[in-house]
């Protein structure tokens, strides 16, 4: 049997998305709320997310929460938080074995959602707001992330990059905040924070797996009869403006070594010739950035292509020795260029569509990541099976590549670089 698709209204910016594949032996369902990025909420948002996953009015903490997943063949529970272009994610998601996998087939799927939705719509609320000594829990643990963050050096150095490269754009917001921040949050906040998501988000919910018939009523009902006001629908794709100039900006941090991001930009609007291109350039290990640039030429301990369509950015990200800045700014330019003059072979451009075609092959592998793969899909109201982009991939022409390599436009120059010259810089 076929994986099959399939996406209804149940509300007022609600949408629920069927994903079956039979070969599963178990269930997903994710409920995300989706708003635009705002310096003020984002913070709040990850915040009520981690709330309402650890505990809810009847599993009071989060010991009897981890009981009660444990009775239900060791379920799982979890938030999630991220950005998509301009806007933020944020949300609640379970796994469950399937009941036709269960002891005597038990039938566990109606608790198991019903548990989830307890989390999102019955919080654990002490005098109307969020539990103070949960909240300070939780404060403090995006403060400690907050120090993770600083203390990843690719992580902060791509954050400060995305705050030149998208200047004045929702995508430059940071979602964790900052410490200062975090410390004045309080549950009043958080709980009147929680009520605006529940009214005025985008919610997404995905069930995949298989066997979705004792489930999808209990769904259905809870969201559809949920009270909306004011609701925001999300315009996923934004097209980040491209400066007039090229902007360079290189600041010093305790790094032994230089992180340099180069990030260029585009209105080219076939998504999937620009993956291949974005691939070509420096997304496989055969890639004209990693075979001269890394290998080569030896200017970098790391260099390679990301591309995100929904902001029509390529970002080039690589760890420099400080004295190669430059070299290393100049060949990748080089490179880049050799692609826009048509300078690579047809068994290059073939090997590039076949790697791409494999990783996207391999989002049927894991239920997590098919989930996820067709959230990606839409974010681009399109429903392509990963067989079908496979297919678009391949019919990718040699000119379609040179052409939407030329769209390419230098944006931004970024540098993460130590205070002094040390060891073999």
């Amino acid at each position: 049997m076929p994986i099959s698709y399939k996406r209804t209204e149940v509300g007022e910016g609600i949408a629920l998305t069927e994903i079956t594949d039979p070969k599963f032996k178990s269930n997903l369902i994710s409920v995300s709320f989706v708003t635009p990025t705002d310096a003020h909420n984002a913070p709040m948002n990850t915040l009520v997310m981690e709330l309402l996953a650890s505990s809810n009015a009847k599993l009071k903490t989060l010991a009897e929460l981890t009981g009660e997943l444990a009775y239900l063949y060791g379920a799982t529970l979890s938030s999630k938080s991220r950005r998509i272009g301009d806007c933020q994610e944020n949300g609640l998601c379970i796994e469950y074995i399937c009941d036709d996998y269960t002891i005597g087939h038990e039938v566990i799927s109606t608790r198991a959602v019903e548990l989830l939705l307890d989390c999102i719509f019955k919080p654990l609320l002490e005098d109307g707001v969020f539990s103070e000594r949960y909240v300070s829990m939780r404060k403090k643990e995006l403060e400690d992330n907050i120090n993770a963050e600083l203390n990843d050096k690719f992580g902060y150095s791509m954050r400060k990059a995305k705050e030149i490269i998208y200047k004045d754009e929702p995508a430059c917001v940071s979602l964790l905040g900052t410490v200062e921040n975090a410390r004045t949050i309080t549950s009043q906040q958080l709980t009147d924070r929680y009520y605006q998501l529940l009214e005025t988000s985008q919610i997404e919910i995905v069930m995949c797996g298989r066997d979705f018939e004792r489930v999808k009523p209990v769904i259905t009902q809870a969201f559809s009869e949920l009270e909306r006001n004011g609701y925001v629908a999300v315009d996923y794709k934004a097209l980040s403006p491209i400066k007039q100039d090229t902007a360079y900006e290189r600041q010093t941090q305790d790094v032994n070594q230089s992180k340099m991001i180069m990030a260029f930009k585009s209105d080219y609007e076939d998504i999937y010739v620009t993956k291949v291109f974005a691939a070509l350039l420096g997304g496989t290990p055969f890639s004209k950035l990693f075979s001269n640039v890394r290998e080569k030429m030896s200017l970098c301990y790391y260099c390679s292509a990301a591309y995100s369509d929904i902001k029509g950015t390529l970002m080039v990200s690589s760890g420099v020795a400080k004295k190669d800045i430059e070299k290393a700014e100049e060949a990748i330019l080089m490179q880049l260029e050799a692609v826009k003059n048509g300078e690579f072979t047809g068994q290059e451009l073939e090997h590039t569509k076949i790697y791409l075609c494999t990783g996207f092959k391999s989002n049927n592998d894991s239920i997590y990541r098919m989930a996820e793969y067709y959230i990606a899909q839409n974010t681009r109201n399109t429903s392509y099976s990963p067989e079908q982009v496979c297919d678009i991939f391949m019919g990718v022409t040699r000119q379609q590549v040179i052409d939407c390599a030329k769209s390419f436009v230098y944006d931004t120059f970024y540098v993460m670089e130590p205070e002094e010259v040390t060891g073999d810089e």
